[in-house]
């Protein structure tokens, strides 16, 4: 029995701490995920805890034989596609930008990372947001394709097409974007 399966079950036999235990593991990827969907760390974070209750209220009635996280995921992708949808968001990048990357702090890269990502950031919101959702699910999340057709509600053939057809227009305004 796997992990994810062993917690479901918990919970559903009312042991609360299998939910802390789901919040714990699958937060802070729900959240990094959810930002590169929105890149509002509000938003982010009011997205992901609404992922978070949806999921407390929902798991009890959770085939035990669905991918845990790939069902989170789904919630969090749906959350995400309906916040853009209803706010019809247009985005403007931010200056102040934090890092993760362990050479950050020194000088010559400070700038070249904050470019970099400055415009790989502007690329990512220009492209649809299906297109970014499967290249930050892939290419960010490394999940697989199977897990990928389960959040997006599509085939795997679909997925592969997806990423191929998200990776050409990335490349298209990432050369376009100053």
């Amino acid at each position: 029995m796997s992990e994810e399966i062993r917690l479901v079950s918990r919970f559903k036999n009312k042991d609360m701490g299998a939910f802390d235990e789901i919040f714990t593991r699958f937060y802070k990827p729900i959240y990094y995920y959810v930002f590169k969907m929105v890149y509002s760390t509000e938003t982010a974070e009011d997205i992901a805890q609404d992922t978070f209750i949806k999921v407390y209220k929902n798991l009890a009635n959770i085939d035990e034989q669905i991918k845990l996280s790939s069902w989170i995921y789904k919630i969090a992708h749906n959350s995400c596609i309906d916040y853009l949808r209803k706010n019809k968001i247009s985005f403007e990048l931010i200056d102040n930008i934090s890092y993760t990357d362990k050479e950050e702090n020194e000088p010559e890269n400070k700038y070249l990372n904050k470019e970099l990502y400055s415009k790989i950031r502007a690329a990512m919101l220009k492209i649809n947001s299906k297109y970014r959702a499967v290249l930050i699910l892939r290419d960010y999340n490394g999940l697989s394709y199977k897990e990928i057709s389960v959040i997006l509600g599509c085939s795997e053939a679909a997925v592969k097409s997806l990423i191929h057809r998200a990776r050409q227009d990335f490349q298209k305004i990432y050369k376009g974007v100053d």
